[in-house]
């Protein structure tokens, strides 16, 4: 649904119905949107009877309705009853991967129904069938921290469209381990096998337009060689201070995770899920000024895969595309003579309650050292759907014992802060005009940001009902 020049709200029903309809690349003339409770990112208390007005994609007021008057010849919208809150942001997405075992064939190799260059190639085709999955999920900028050179295309794409999220995109991935999950032609692993490769590939990053770079920390299987791999990771940082581009982390081990704040890590995009974070960790993310990303749910991506059963319930399949979610619905018969024994999935599930329970502990320390905390689902990895995947992301975080002023504060305002946009993430003066009309109060549990009742990307207003896959 697009705002135009004469308006109808029932605001019990939120039916909405317009007149002047405006293409899904022109913002609004002007919108105010009266009547809702403001919870507007900052962390501030909530503004009943609120008004937001918008204009040319921009916020130009938000507050109390008796400070926020509406213009003349304004569409006026009425949300009376309803929640106002920032659009959601996605820190950590992969548009090089599905969400299900076909982008991740080291997960479940079949290869031989899915061949991987042709996934890989419909990926690269049709990147819109995720952009309205995160749309429908109220998230309108995401960051994709990884994958194929094409997914940089995507951010001159997005970056003035309402139809779509705001993308950001790190390219190629840098990595400790040579893996082989990669294209003939193409990389989205870079193997950092020495200084100079890995200083080039900085270099390279900033010429092809890549906002950050990423370093995937892992420690191989065999007796590392951790002096080397953290010389390397150290040679990274350096070079991204030289080139100005920040230094993001795949580190979920502690020693890795510190060693990655030594190195200029702005953003922790997982967990420590290896041991409990302690007092050393923290001051390093405090002087460095890090924001912690936690992707408590994607693990248990991996073990319902292994297991044979998605559990359906926990990510709402109407924003999920038809193909997408024909394939996460025949996860729990697929490949019947690949299923692990019932030892092995059993020790799989407990290894993966160990380190949730480790993840949710780790979250509320960090947070409540004062350690920024950011939204951050992993999207694209199996069973972690676009779009969809974020609520059951938020609710986890709640689950660690964040408030649910702090889920959206963390989901929003200091999501922006990892992305390092500006003017978005609050629902404020001047920002953009990126926010969600909820049907339920988030403050009151953060469930009821599933409640979707409008999306509004840079001023141009969808119904959910009109996003969802049918």
């Amino acid at each position: 649904m697009a705002g135009g020049r004469h308006l109808i709200v029932r605001s019990a029903s939120c039916v909405v119905l317009c007149a002047g309809l405006l293409t899904a690349q022109t913002a609004p003339r002007s919108v105010a949107l009266v009547g809702a409770t403001l919870v507007d990112g900052t962390g501030a208390p909530a503004v009943r009877d609120a008004s937001v007005v918008m204009r040319e994609g921009r916020i130009v007021c938000a507050g109390p309705r008796s400070a926020c008057a509406v213009p003349a010849g304004a569409d006026t919208v009425s949300v009376a009853g309803k929640w106002i809150i920032p659009g959601l942001i996605d820190t950590h997405v992969h548009f090089s991967q599905t969400g299900w075992v076909d982008g991740r064939p080291d997960a479940l190799d079949l290869r031989e129904a899915y061949p991987y260059d042709e996934v890989e190639a419909e990926l690269h085709a049709r990147p819109d069938r995720f952009f309205r999955s995160y749309l429908c999920s109220g998230v309108t900028s995401v960051f994709d921290v990884g994958g194929y050179p094409w997914t940089l295309d995507l951010q001159e794409r997005t970056e003035r469209s309402t139809a779509a999220p705001r993308v950001l995109a790190a390219a190629s991935l840098l990595s400790t381990v040579d893996f082989w999950l990669n294209l003939p032609d193409q990389r989205q692993f870079i193997y950092m096998a020495d200084e100079a490769t890995v200083r080039r590939a900085v270099r390279a990053h900033k010429a092809w337009g890549a906002v950050a770079i990423k370093v995937w920390y892992i420690m191989p299987p065999q007796p590392p060689d951790t002096a080397r791999m953290s010389a390397l990771v150290h040679a990274a940082g350096d070079e991204a201070r030289r080139v100005g581009l920040p230094l993001i982390v795949h580190a979920t081990g502690l020693w890795e995770a510190k060693d990655a704040l030594r190195a200029g890590a702005s953003v922790l995009v997982h967990s420590v899920w290896s041991a409990p974070v302690d007092s050393e960790f923290i001051a390093l993310a405090l002087r460095q000024q890090a924001v912690y990303v936690p992707t408590l749910m994607v693990p248990d991506g991996y073990r319902q895969v292994a297991v044979r059963h998605f559990e359906r319930e926990r990510q709402p399949l109407e924003c999920v595309d038809p193909a997408t979610r024909a394939k996460a619905l025949a996860t729990d018969t697929v490949a019947p003579g690949k299923r692990p024994t019932a030892a092995v999935a059993e020790e799989r599930s407990a290894r993966v309650a160990r380190n949730f329970a480790q993840g949710l502990a780790n979250l509320k320390r960090v947070h409540d050292a004062g350690v920024p905390v950011a939204l951050g689902t992993d999207a694209g990895n199996p069973l972690t759907l676009h779009g969809a995947s974020v609520f059951m992301e938020l609710e986890a975080m709640q689950q660690a014992g964040l408030t649910p002023r702090d889920v959206l504060v963390a989901a929003t305002r200091d999501a922006a802060r990892a992305l390092g946009l500006r003017g978005t993430g609050t629902v404020t003066a001047g920002a953009m005009a990126d926010l969600v009309v909820l049907d339920a109060d988030p403050l009151a549990d953060i469930k009821n940001v599933r409640r979707i009742a409008l999306v509004v990307r840079r001023g141009e207003i969808h119904r959910r009902s009109e996003l969802e896959y049918r």
